[in-house]
């Protein structure tokens, strides 16, 4: 059984800031403000070779001013009943208090082992505060330090001691990644909904407020034998309505989730149709080349506001199109999380679009087509000159980064390329190559400088040939 360690404790003790020290890289939003995590935050990692799953937790007792304690105290309890061993956070600067023990009694239930972690030990003067914490009676008290990374080694022996032991596994060679599936747009269109009728339970916290969802909630979900990450993502409003310093951190985290994601969905309300920040969240998609889905939700309820024949979805799907024309590649799919409708489409589509994004290109084939949609239609001339593709070849993706079909083009001069040209070849290609919901990058690579001079550097470089000609008979 691979172990479940759930970090718990009061509100701003430095749970998430430990969580992240534990794992060893950013995953959970760090801010010191009481009730910034709400959702269980689960992730795989390694100690000392052995692999486990950590989940942070939102502060128990926590005061929220949106009225979500009893649904950050239930994705505690779910954390708690998954846990084989619990890590209790407290604040070792401000000492025992009485909210700490009622944490301790309600951990004294659980059967699980419990390790007090005594937090804030920053410096060798702290170093006696973890004293009074003992006599709460748990497995051991340590002192850390989460925001300079110390006392943690202790920490993880002692609760890695309790792991008992490691399963035999055979060697399969290199594991396989899941397909990370980022779920973005504004606030309330329905994101944490979505993930929830997915995975076919209440696995994210769900209210009418904007901002429900803070942070980027990683959820593992298989589905017809593949491995899936759906990923949760916070609300991005406009800019100029966000004065939050949160809010801002918020932002910034689903703004590197989509440079992160293999496909992102995303989500627009039908009811209200495509809005400005629609379009700027995806330009952020368009600009990280992500491979994407845009997923109208409730579609239910726009259903019912009018017609409810196929004219008025085509005609939806008309205006969708229109309004983000920059995302063609994008497929576009009515659906409801409410009533879970075309649900599983969704999921039948992205895992059509994360093999597309792996496709090859036969040199050959590629080659002929770009070669017949030149000759259908010339590009345009450009400073008396006329853009040519002499060759191209599919490019490897470089490692770490996101892998998209990538075309080298061995062109005569690459500024001959026009956008709209651009956009005319990509279409050409997609016809007759399957890339549907993928971007099509072009790589540009002219000639030597010497074939783009200019006519007066040509008759000079001609001159001197003629003088080295004339130098060479004598």
């Amino acid at each position: 059984m691979e172990p479940v360690v759930a970090i718990v404790g009061r509100p701003n003790v430095g749970k998430s800031a430990l969580f992240n020290a534990l794992v060893g890289r950013d995953v959970s939003l760090v801010f010191d403000r009481p009730g910034t995590t709400r959702d269980r935050l689960i992730t795989t990692t390694r100690w000392d070779g052995r692999k486990l799953t950590l989940i942070d937790t939102g502060g128990i007792g926590v005061e929220d001013q949106a009225g979500f304690q009893d649904e950050i105290a239930h994705e505690v309890d779910l954390a708690l009943a998954a846990a084989t061993q619990i890590i209790f956070v407290v604040d070792a600067r401000e000492g025992l208090t009485p909210l700490d023990q009622a944490v301790a009694r309600q951990l004294r239930k659980s059967h699980a082992p419990v390790f007090v972690a005594a937090n804030k030990m920053d410096t060798d003067k702290q170093a006696n505060l973890d004293g009074e914490f003992s006599r709460l009676g748990f497995a051991g008290v340590f002192a850390v330090s989460a925001a300079h990374r110390r006392g943690l080694d202790d920490l993880r022996v002692a609760v890695s001691q309790n792991f008992g032991p490691a399963e035999e596994v055979a060697e399969t060679g290199k594991p396989t990644r899941p397909t990370r599936l980022a779920i973005v747009g504004r606030p309330n269109v329905g994101k944490s909904s979505l993930i929830n009728a997915l995975v076919h339970e209440p696995r994210a916290i769900v209210s009418d407020v904007p901002g429900t969802t803070r942070d980027a909630v990683d959820i593992a979900y298989t589905w017809r034998g593949v491995s899936y990450l759906l990923i949760d993502t916070a609300g991005m409003r406009q800019e100029r309505r966000v004065h939050d310093e949160l809010e801002r951190a918020m932002t910034g985290r689903t703004a590197h989730t989509i440079n992160r994601a293999d496909v992102c969905i995303l989500v627009v309300d039908a009811s209200t149709g495509v809005t400005m920040q629609d379009k700027k969240i995806a330009g952020l998609i368009q600009d990280a080349h992500a491979p994407c889905i845009i997923a109208v939700n409730k579609w239910d309820i726009a259903r019912d506001q009018g017609d409810a024949s196929k004219t008025r979805e085509r005609e939806y799907y008309d205006q969708v199109r229109q309004d983000l024309f920059f995302l063609s590649y994008a497929p576009v799919l009515f659906l409801s999380a409410k009533t879970s409708e075309r649900i599983d489409g969704l999921l039948k589509t992205a895992a059509t679009i994360a093999k597309n994004r792996l496709f090859r290109f036969q040199t050959g084939p590629l080659n002929r087509v770009i070669k017949r949609a030149m000759e259908k239609y010339a590009p345009p001339i450009v400073h008396g000159r006329r853009f040519k593709v002499l060759y191209a070849a599919q490019q490897a993706t470089k490692e770490g980064a996101r892998e998209i079909p990538t075309l080298q083009l061995f062109v005569n001069s690459p500024g001959l390329l026009t956008p709209a040209y651009e956009r005319y070849l990509d279409l050409q290609l997609r016809e007759k190559f399957d890339l549907r919901g993928c971007p099509l990058r072009f790589v540009l690579r002219g000639r030597e400088v010497r074939e783009a001079a200019t006519p007066a550097e040509k008759q000079k470089r001609m001159g001197m040939k003629k003088v080295v000609r004339e130098k060479h008979r004598r």
